[in-house]
Order: structure tokens, then C-alpha cells, then sequence
């Protein structure tokens, strides 16, 4: 469940708790309770059936204003399409007593009402995950870890504030791997070496945490069901996004090499950088290649790295 860029967690449980206090209660307040037929006058009953007609009317407004609003919200489509599925048919255009029509119409609602709820919690939740983020957070992408030195070895707290929360999203991890059997020796035997460093860090997450350069490193592993974006560079500004929503005001910056991600970084409502190019291996002097090279390879394949380099 994604939020749209620019909301925050904050921002959609209040949203969601107008929606249910004022238009769902209105319409299930305004809904005629009916006795079984012979069981009240007919006159009663006659009034009570054109008042259940008037209501059905406005649920069906009340469901297509929801779902335009949900949608300035929420990107999940099956959020709004919760709103209007078959149950909905069935109240508006179905052909049953009036009696089983308000039944089906207060069932609907009440399920509305609990499903708004656990939307909300889920959004609860999402901020209770990450509420030590209390700092600056910074989002690494696949480019860092195979151009910069090891993420271990960067003094975070310095560079970046007190507090700072490096997060590496769960697809930058699979691209790691991915490129560790690349054709080029260098990039090969680079991300075997920061892979294993992923795998330190993983056992060190599961312990409790990751601290290095004074800053708390942790990948931010997909939850179960979680469906990726086609596009990698998407899928890790979307994950940062999801940060930014949880933890909002705290800072959320992606750091990356790539102009179309810092762009769409900051489209997203995020902050964008690149990390300072005193660590990129690339740019730094002949002599201290050969230690940052032994730093990001893989210990078996140092040796070979720095002839390589």
C-alpha cells in the first residue's frame, strides 16, 4: 500500500477517520430500520421504504466522492475498489425486499467502517516500524555500493548529522548479487565483496542493529506480498518514499550518481544528493586506490582486484 507523493501517514489516518465520522456515519445513521412485513403500519412502512430510496441515492453519491478522494490518497486501486464492488451492485441495482436491501446496506457499511480501520492501523503500524528514525535518513541505491568505498567505512555521523539512519532497500540488494556475476572482473569481484558486507549486515539486523561511521546501517527488506515497480530505479525512490510518509518531517535524501533518480527524488517530494566524491574510487588519488579497492572486494579476490585496478 503506497501512498501518493506528498501524503503522509499522518495525513491519509485523518483523511480516513473524516471519511468514516462524518459521510459513512451519515449515511448509516440515515438508514430506516425495517420490521418484517404485518409487524408495522403501512403508512409507516411506505414512509420508511421512500426514505431507504433517498438513502441508497446517497450512499451511491457518498461511494463515488470516496473513491475520488481515496484516489488523491492512496495509489493502491484496490483501495478504491473496495468502495464499489459487488455488495455495491447489489444495494443499488439488486432486486430485494426493502428489509434485505437496508440489511445488505448496513452490513456494507459496518465492513467499510472495519476496513478503514486496519487501512489505518496499517499505516500506524508502518510509522511504529520506523520510528527511530529521528535524524537525517539516507537512501542508497546500487551505484553507491559498487563506485563508493564500503558503506562501513564511510564516517556517516560526520558527513551527514547525529542520528543518521543509512537505509539500502531490499532490490539494491538483489542487484548486488545480480552483478556478481558480471562479465567484468571488476564490478564482479566488487559486488561479491559488498554482498558479503550485505550478508554482515543482515545478521547484524536481525540481532538488533547495524551501527557503523556513528550512523545505524539497515536494509529495508520487502515486506511479504510486497509487489516491486518494473523499473529498479522506481522501485528504490518508491521505498524511500514510503519512508518519507512514515517518518515525516524527518529528512529522507536519496543519494545516488543517477540525474533521472535525483529528479525523480525530488519530483516525489524527497530530498537529492550524490555522496562526496572524495569516496568515489573513481576520482580518488593513486595512492589510496588500492586500499579503498581492498576495502569494497571480496577478501578471496583482493589481491586480484588491486593488480586489476
Amino acid at each position: 500500500m503506497l501512498l501518493r507523493p506528498g501524503t503522509t501517514c499522518n495525513e491519509a489516518i485523518k483523511f480516513l477517520t473524516t471519511l468514516t465520522d462524518q459521510g459513512l456515519n451519515d449515511v448509516q445513521n440515515a438508514v430506516p430500520h425495517l420490521m418484517a412485513g404485518g409487524e408495522e403500519d403501512g403508512r409507516v412502512r411506505t414512509e420508511k421504504i421512500e426514505t431507504l430510496r433517498h438513502v441508497v441515492n446517497r450512499y451511491d453519491q457518498w461511494t463515488l466522492t470516496a473513491t475520488k478522494e481515496l484516489l488523491e490518497v492512496f495509489t493502491d486501486r484496490s483501495v478504491t475498489a473496495r468502495m464499489r464492488g459487488e455488495r455495491y451492485s447489489n444495494i443499488v441495482y439488486g432486486d430485494f425486499t426493502a428489509r434485505r436491501q437496508a440489511q445488505l446496506l448496513n452490513l456494507e457499511l459496518q465492513e467499510l467502517r472495519t476496513y478503514f480501520m486496519e487501512l489505518a492501523n496499517e499505516l500506524r503500524q508502518l510509522q511504529e516500524k520506523h520510528k527511530h528514525h529521528q535524524g537525517q535518513t539516507v537512501v542508497l541505491d546500487t551505484n553507491d555500493l559498487l563506485h563508493y568505498s564500503r558503506y562501513d567505512k564511510i564516517p556517516w555521523a560526520t558527513v551527514y548529522g547525529k542520528g543518521t539512519v543509512v537505509v539500502i532497500p531490499h532490490v539494491v540488494v538483489d542487484e548486488i548479487d545480480r552483478k556478481s556475476y558480471a562479465i567484468s572482473d571488476t564490478i564482479r569481484k566488487r559486488a561479491r565483496g559488498v554482498f558479503a558486507l550485505l550478508e554482515q549486515t543482515l545478521a547484524e539486523q536481525r540481532e538488533g542493529q547495524s551501527v557503523v561511521g556513528g550512523a545505524r546501517i539497515e536494509v529495508m527488506l520487502d515486506e511479504p506480498g510486497h509487489v516491486r515497480l518494473p523499473n529498479n530505479d522506481d522501485e528504490i525512490v518508491a521505498r524511500a518514499c514510503e519512508l518519507k510518509q512514515a517518518i515525516a518531517p524527518t529528512q529522507v535524501t536519496v543519494l545516488t550518481g543517477d540525474n533521472g533518480m535525483r529528479a525523480r527524488a525530488l519530483a516525489w517530494g524527497l530530498e537529492a544528493d550524490k555522496l562526496p566524491e572524495k569516496h568515489r574510487i573513481e576520482r580518488i588519488n593513486v595512492q589510496k586506490k588500492a586500499e579503498y579497492l581492498q576495502a569494497i572486494t571480496a577478501p578471496q579476490e583482493s589481491e586480484t582486484a588491486v593488480t586489476a585496478g
